[in-house]
């Protein structure tokens, strides 16, 4: 889930930043917003789909499961507390802003069950008490019930016309549910402000098209911009960035020569799909995987891979006795049967030897107190035989693990390889 939220998350401020660099000055709104609309789609969808285009012998040591610490006191610690306290603080963003989007959506039914409506110039139209700016959800429109009984309302309707022809709105739920998937990436946002501007100035040049004065329909986005709004799931015909507004209907359109910007973004557009769909971690290993496109399955998840592993481990006397401590990173085989297999240490490099652990001993100084000091294998036997009965515990350990779910890739079961590090703490 990280994984693909971090890569939604940078697909996303890739695309925007294109936008904000060379299409934002550009006059061509509906390629804009179909290059944003396009943008996200591609972000949100593409991590999901994986394909492989490497499979040959690696030297990887494997998918890593989230490291255990074994203490003496039998105390087990996660080095997951980071990533715990990261996922609530995700988790409860999405809970407030799921809960945001659904408080605004409720405040358009209220103005819609509430109020009286009339069937308008197509729209099934709401006449509103207040003084607002209209706007529009789909196919109603909400008005301003002096706004409607005094007639001035032709070129307000215009505009709101395009937002709902335009079908302007999915665009906005869209944004709304990408929103609280990642509400933490700031690029999200200035992407929303530029999807809503695109909607504005669309809007804007069909009422200029249609021969209104430009200069009369200024002056009435002044008036309205008093309007009293802020739904935020609606299209408003009064909107915050009105300056911007105004310029973008007085500058000279963008001549052809521009769609060579628009050329341009289609190698990035390409590249992105590539590089957000292909696995370029899948490596085979003399048909075993690190990584596959269904991952094998240990009961509930990977979680109860080190539950089970810590209930069962027990820290070694003989490293206790001699204050030998340190870690070791175990690599096991699940097989395309589910089955757990060639359990073995491993270096950090994936070489397989063991010189390259990361071990620690402990020695007595003048006060019999341990300090810790570095410690090569082969300069002491017995501290030597206490690091082999650390990873003879871990092994053991490892051989009491139930079946997994095995995995799979292109529809075959597959063995998948995995490297899970075990810390040994002295306390």
């Amino acid at each position: 889930m990280e994984a693909y939220l971090l890569k939604s998350a940078a697909a996303i401020s890739v695309f925007y930043s294109l936008y904000w660099l060379l299409l934002r000055n550009e006059t061509y709104f509906k390629l804009n917003r179909a290059y944003l609309i396009l943008s996200i789609a591609i972000s949100m969808l593409a991590p999901l789909l994986k394909f492989n285009i490497f499979e040959r012998t690696s030297n990887s040591i494997g998918n890593i499961i989230q490291p255990i610490v074994i203490t003496t006191k039998g105390v087990i610690a996660s080095n997951n507390n980071s990533l715990s306290i990261l996922s609530i603080i995700y988790i409860s963003g999405v809970v407030f802003f799921t809960l945001h989007l659904l408080t605004k959506l409720s405040r358009v039914y209220y103005l819609y069950a509430r109020f009286p409506k009339v069937q308008y110039n197509g729209f099934r139209t709401v006449l509103v008490d207040n003084n607002i700016s209209p706007f529009t959800f789909f196919s109603i429109l909400f008005l301003s019930r002096s706004d409607f009984e005094n007639g001035n309302i032709t070129e307000m309707v215009i505009h709101e016309k395009a937002h709902k022809e335009q079908l302007h709105s999915l665009d906005v739920i869209l944004l709304e549910l990408v929103t609280i998937v990642q509400w933490f990436n700031p690029f999200i946002w200035l992407i929303r402000m530029a999807i809503k501007s695109e909607h504005e100035f669309l809007a804007d040049s069909k009422v200029i098209e249609k021969g209104y004065d430009k200069v009369a329909y200024q002056t009435l986005l002044f008036e309205k911009s008093l309007g009293v709004i802020g739904l935020g799931v609606t299209n408003n015909f009064n909107y915050s960035l009105l300056k911007t507004r105004l310029k973008m209907m007085t500058i000279k359109k963008s001549g052809s020569k521009a769609i060579v910007k628009y050329l341009l973004s289609l190698p990035l557009i390409l590249s992105m799909c590539f590089v957000l769909t292909t696995n370029f971690n899948a490596l085979a290993q003399e048909e075993v995987f690190t990584v596959v496109e269904k991952m094998p399955v240990y009961r509930n998840g990977e979680v109860d891979i080190r539950v089970d592993v810590a209930k069962n481990m027990k820290y070694p006397e003989s490293a206790a006795e001699l204050g030998v401590q340190g870690q070791i990173f175990l690599q096991f085989t699940v097989t395309d049967k589910g089955k757990i297999n060639d359990i073995k240490v491993v270096s950090p490099s994936g070489k397989g030897t063991t010189d390259e652990l990361v071990v620690t001993a402990l020695a007595k100084n003048k006060d019999g107190k341990f300090e810790k000091k570095k410690y090569k294998p082969g300069e002491d036997a017995k501290i030597d035989k206490a690091y082999k009965d650390l990873e003879n515990e871990a092994i053991r350990v490892m051989k009491l693990l139930g079946d997994f779910t095995p995995g799979e890739q292109k529809g075959k079961k597959v063995n998948v390889q995995y490297t899970f590090p075990i810390t040994f703490v002295l306390q």
